[in-house]
């Protein structure tokens, strides 16, 4: 088995570090040299958005380096790459400086795939690009496995080393009684987890014929795994998934929205049986391996099918999210990847990752993009609703806007609300300020119309529906009496119960005998209580009494019922306050 860090070879990816990868080098060093001097600098040196900007641009810096250099090995005349390389830097540096001018509250999840797209390109151009003339990929196959092989021993090496070190300091500090600094533990971090094995690996890179290795190495380990286990297992999820395509197809109805990451994983299982046989196909596999690789993806088609009826349904049911658009996207990648490799059979398997890439930055990098979408859609499908719903007062405060939401059905309430959230905290689009105010409690209100039935009728109220609603006033109560002479009477977790068929009305009531005269009846709209429901602590409620001159001020409440009960069960507590007759 070859060694992969011996003295020899130590040197030697020294050398090749600093003549073959200089820039790549001096990334390395200046990244090393920040991260060292904000470790051990004072904490206010640099803010989080410069920290941020400064990482991204000596992060990419030397990946565009080292494949910029991979691929100029390649080139005859080196002019073109170093007019190319020029510019790709003076890009990287312009796309810095944008980043740096952005504002602290601007939306980062736009940029974040949009530049996310463009780093996965170039990753995988660092295995790539090198051979754009070879024939097939045989040679680019072996170059992407020594990269994996070496980055994964360079790492743990790195690993090793920081541990070991960051164990002796500890022990140091142990046995003899001396504090030591925690910036000596984040300095083994940078120095064995960063910058040791990034040099260990690209000083580890083959290069000339090494580079362009076309043998066809064909792993018996890889070989037997797939066999006996990756493609017994996908069998199994094929039969399953095409057992529950069967069942939908017998009841005629629509598949379910998760279906979708079942026929992901299967995918993804796919491409790994196919990178996997790539050699051993090349070399002459056997027949069942032939077949496997040939027919998989067309056993896969029908499935994703079922994959796309899903998806549809749920944009269909719920509208567009930024989730189901990449999920769509996805799944259309899936079609082409599956037709590729029926027709291309063993000869190409790096374009699946090219077009993921490709796919990936034609959806996220492009002026008109997924998210760009997906906040129009969402901002004008709410705009058009509160229009239809005659909103007149904009923009809302929590209480109206719990209000409004109170008037929706309660699927809708809680989609509107969930897309409101996602605009807020995702997107942090500010064009929802022009329908609500800000410091709205997303989660509370999700929560308050979740708990809060919707019944059509009064038995579905009684049989069907559960209800649990809460609340109570905790700061001190001060209450301004009226002029006159009047009475009070405290009320603390008095019981009641109330028939359901007062749900449906919109309003509950109870009845008090503290008067000297008649009874005085208590009456409560149902949206109120949702809305102290939702809040952590309820304000004090001024409610409706039969006798006009009377007021009861309610400060805490319990509405429960079972699935079973025929009435509602209410306790209350708060005061009564009537006026006394004068003789």
């Amino acid at each position: 088995m070859k060694k992969f860090f011996t003295r020899q070879i130590l040197i030697k990816s020294a050398e090749q570090c600093v003549k073959r990868f200089p820039l790549t080098v001096g990334f390395i060093g200046m990244l090393t040299l920040f991260l060292l001097t904000e470790c051990w600098g004072a904490d206010d040196l640099f803010t989080s958005h410069q920290f941020s900007v400064i990482i991204y641009y000596l992060t990419v810096g030397g990946l565009l380096s080292l494949s910029l250099r991979l691929w100029s090995e390649e080139l005859k005349k080196q002019r073109i790459a170093q007019v190319t390389g020029l510019l790709c830097h003076l890009l990287l540096i312009a796309d810095a400086c944008y980043l740096y001018a952005l504002p602290e509250d601007f939306q980062m999840l736009e940029i974040g795939l949009g530049h996310g797209s463009m780093l996965t390109i170039l990753a995988i151009s660092i295995g790539t690009f090198s051979f754009f003339r070879e024939k097939d990929d045989i040679a680019s196959w072996n170059f992407s496995l020594r990269l994996i092989s070496q980055a994964f021993a360079s790492w743990i090496v790195g690993g090793i080393m920081c541990g070991g070190l960051s164990l002796l300091t500890a022990s140091f500090s142990g046995l003899f009684g001396i504090e030591v600094d925690n910036n000596y533990y984040k300095t083994w971090s940078i120095l064995f987890c960063i910058t040791l094995p990034s040099l260990l690996f690209i000083g580890q890179i083959p290069s000339g014929e090494s580079k362009h290795d076309r043998t066809r190495y064909a792993s018996a380990f890889t070989g037997k795994t797939v066999r006996y286990l990756f493609l017994p297992l996908l069998g199994c999820y094929l039969i399953v998934l095409y057992a529950y395509l069967l069942k939908i197809l017998v009841q005629w109805q629509l598949p379910d929205g998760w279906v979708a990451r079942l026929v992901t994983a299967l995918m993804g299982g796919c491409i790994a049986v196919e990178f996997g046989l790539f050699p051993t196909l090349r070399q002459g596999a056997g027949t069942f391996e032939r077949r496997a690789a040939r027919w998989l993806p067309v056993a896969i088609l029908p499935l994703l099918v079922l994959m796309t009826i899903g998806v549809g349904r749920r944009i269909s049911d719920y509208g567009i999210t930024l989730n189901r658009l990449y999920l769509l996207a996805l799944n259309i990648w899936f079609y082409i990847v599956c037709t590729g490799l029926y027709f291309l059979r063993e000869r190409r398997v790096q374009w699946i990752a090219l077009s993921f890439a490709g796919i990936f930055m034609l959806t996220s990098a492009l002026p008109v993009n997924f998210v760009s979408f997906t906040q129009r859609y969402m901002i004008r499908s709410i705009s058009a609703l509160i229009n239809e719903t005659h909103v007149k007062k904009l923009p809302m405060n929590e209480e109206e806007y719990i209000d409004w939401l109170m008037t929706l059905p309660p699927q809708q309430a809680l989609l509107v609300n969930s897309r409101l959230r996602i605009l807020n905290y995702d997107f942090q689009n500010k064009e929802i300020r022009q329908f609500i105010e800000p410091e709205i409690h997303w989660w509370r209100i999700e929560n308050c119309i979740e708990k809060t039935p919707q019944p059509s009728d009064a038995t579905t109220v009684a049989e069907e529906q559960y209800t649990n609603l809460s609340a109570s006033v905790s700061a001190p109560l001060k209450i301004k009496l009226s002029d006159g002479a009047s009475d009070m009477t405290l009320y603390k977790e008095d019981y009641r119960e109330i028939p359901c068929e007062e749900w449906n009305t919109g309003i509950i009531s109870f009845t008090l005998h503290d008067t000297d005269s008649a009874a005085d009846t208590i009456r409560v709209r149902i949206t109120d209580l949702r809305k102290a429901n939702a809040q952590s602590d309820m304000a004090a409620l001024e409610l409706t009494c039969s006798q006009s001159d009377n007021r009861f001020i309610l400060t805490g409440f319990s509405l429960f019922r079972n699935s079973s009960d025929k009435n509602l069960h209410f306790r209350f507590s708060g005061c009564h306050i009537t006026r006394t007759s004068i003789h």
